[in-house]
């Protein structure tokens, strides 16, 4: 019987185990579920102000942000088509300056999203102004159409995107030397 013991296993053996059990215990949920009440603030580190995940502070509203990515290319569209012209300078200005505004009021989170819409708005909104526009409804000449609208539309897209990469770079230097500047 080499390293059994002879004596009957007592409390004492087991109690620091179970004190390191009590050290190393979870959290409870916050909030509602533990019947907390929903304040401002609410589980957050003392300081902490509580704020919206979907909105940063003085961001515009997401509904808003959509709106304006959309609007401002379809109104550039319209002002080609009505001057007479595939879709060129004014578009392009309008999806560039679409894009920046909505490159400043993202969220981290939405970064990504942000990052890669603009070909995919743009390419939507090229298609619909260029349907418009012309009333041919051969398959053929369709096709060859749809040649001509991402030629038309790589302009705008390019701007866009490389609006939306510059924002978000000036944005997070910026970060960066916020965090620096304040010691963190």
């Amino acid at each position: 019987m080499t390293g059994q013991s002879a004596e009957a296993p007592s409390e004492s053996m087991y109690l620091p185990r179970e004190t390191a059990r009590q050290s190393r215990r979870v959290p409870g949920p916050r909030g509602r579920a533990a019947g907390g009440s929903r304040r401002a603030g609410a589980g957050q580190a003392p300081g902490r102000t509580a704020r919206s995940k979907r909105n940063k502070p003085g961001a515009a509203p997401l509904g808003r942000i959509i709106l304006l990515a959309v609007a401002l290319p379809v109104a550039g569209a319209l002002m080609d088509e009505l001057l007479g012209s595939a879709l060129g300078w004014t578009f392009t200005i309008t999806a560039a300056l679409a894009a920046a505004l909505t490159a400043m009021n993202s969220t981290r989170e939405g970064t990504w999203l942000v990052l890669s819409a603009p070909p995919l708005v743009l390419a939507a909104i090229t298609i619909a102004a260029e349907q418009l526009a012309n009333t041919s409804t051969s398959h053929a000449k369709l096709t060859t159409s749809a040649v001509h609208w991402a030629v038309d539309a790589f302009p705008a897209m390019a701007a866009a995107e490389i609006t939306v990469i510059a924002v978000l770079a000036a944005r997070l230097v910026r970060a960066r030397r916020n965090r620096r500047s304040s010691g963190a």
